[in-house]
Formats: structure tokens, sequence, C-alpha cells
């Protein structure tokens, strides 16, 4: 802890960002785990849709079991009026909806990894700049006297960097899963689409 704060004033920041980044990672790696957004119940649910009957049903279900997954499949077993046309660029609009929840405090992740080098900078600026105020004080034959501003520099460095990386780690695999979460979720959604409208229209006939 003494080496951390012998760093500076802007070693707060940088703290703070890192136990920011740490809460934010452990949140979303346990809310982000396949069956909380791909809840097997609500798998179950689709695959016993068979006809415009079982929709109440399954609605019921839904409203039961919250989450994205069941807010989409939601979505789709109401507003019926639509044509099969419409009622797949309903379930795209819904998809972006869903995809935002699931994308929620990634983007601190993002702007984490983007200022952590940056407060690094500063770090290694404000040290440079003890470094140059004691030469001029004292001129060059003093290396023990601007030894403090140099290690400042080299630690905003290191801890700027070491805040970074794993929050760009982190932000890229989450990024990935959710991505693959939504692209899961919209091959459901077609499917339960297929469903409803082949069902309807095997009634036509």
């Amino acid at each position: 802890m003494e080496w951390i704060l012998g760093g500076g004033p802007v070693m707060i920041p940088l703290l703070f960002c890192s136990v920011l980044a740490l809460a934010i990672i452990i949140e979303r790696a346990i809310n982000l785990r396949r069956n909380k957004i791909l809840k097997p119940e609500i798998v179950q649910t689709i695959e016993a849709i068979h006809s415009p009957k079982d929709i109440p049903f399954a609605i019921s279900k839904c409203e039961v079991i919250s989450g994205p997954f069941s807010n989409l499949l939601k979505r789709i077993l109401t507003n019926n009026h639509l044509s099969r046309e419409e009622k797949l660029f309903d379930v795209q609009t819904a998809g972006r909806q869903e995809m935002k929840a699931l994308e929620k405090r990634l983007w601190v992740l993002e702007l984490i990894y983007a200022i952590g080098p940056l407060l690094g900078l500063l770090g290694t600026v404000l040290g440079l700049e003890n470094i140059f105020g004691v030469i001029a004080e004292l001129g060059l034959g003093h290396a023990k006297a601007f030894s403090g501003g140099l290690a400042i520099a080299i630690r905003n460095t290191a801890v700027g960097i070491f805040v970074a990386i794993p929050s760009l780690i982190a932000y890229s695999y989450f990024d990935k899963k959710v991505e693959t979460f939504a692209v899961e979720m919209e091959e459901y959604a077609i499917y339960v689409v297929n469903k409803l409208y082949s069902s309807e229209d095997a009634v036509r006939k």
C-alpha cells in the first residue's frame, strides 16, 4: 500500500478505476452466465408451444420468469395481428433492446481501459515535473534527490497499464459473450415465429 500511495495524487483515481473494474467484472461474470440468460425454463416453454392455444400459458411463464430472454419471447407471443414479415421486424427491434440490457455496464470497462493508460501518463508527467524541479534547484549531481519523482513516474505508468489490460480483456470477453447470446436468442425467436405462423397457416388450410 505504501508503494501505491507513494505514486502521487493520480494514484487515487487509478485505484478507484481498478476497484470499479473488478466489481463490474465480478458482477458481469455472475449475471452473464448461460443459465441466467438462456434460462432452461424458457427454452422448455418454447418447445411446448405447438399452437396458438399454448400462447396464454407461455406468456404467463414469461411474466413469472424475468429476464431478456423471457421479455423477447413475450414480445413474440403478443401483437399477433402482425404479418410474419412485420413480426420478424418487431422481433429484431425487441432483440436490439434486450441486447442493451445484456451490455449493461460494459461501457464502464471500455472507459476504464481507455483512460487507465492516460491517467498513468498524467502521473508520469507529474513525476517528470518533480524531477525537473529538483534538477533546476540542485543540479544533476544529486541523483537521490530526484529519485522520488522518478518513482512516481514509473509507478503511475505501471499501474495505469495494470488497470487497463484486465479491463480490456474482460470487456472483449463479455462483449463476445453478449453477441453469442444475442445470436442464440434471435435463433430461438425465429423458431417461435415459424412455429406460430406455420400453425396458423395449417389452421387456415
